[in-house]
């Protein structure tokens, strides 16, 4: 199983509406971008400049509620 983190920010649309759909049989870090730690580990991903939500899987990264909802699909074996 691929490692998967969520990036999320504080009062983000987008954001809330990837995580009422993630698949359940998941198991998803979801990190806040907007918390000094978070912020440290979204820039380890050099993803701090990217529109919130961000998916990274393993290496991947993957942006976009749309596109992460499918790749989250996908690492569930739905697709």
């Amino acid at each position: 199983m691929p490692e998967l983190k969520l990036f999320t920010k504080d009062n983000c649309g987008k954001c809330e509406h990837v995580k009422e759909r993630m698949p359940k049989n998941l198991k998803i870090q979801i990190i806040n971008a907007d918390t000094v730690d978070g912020m440290a580990e979204a820039a380890y991903y050099e993803i701090l400049e990217k529109t919130f939500p961000v998916l990274v899987v393993d290496d991947e990264v993957v942006c976009g509620a749309l596109p992460i909802l499918e790749r989250l699909s996908s690492v569930a074996g739905k697709k």
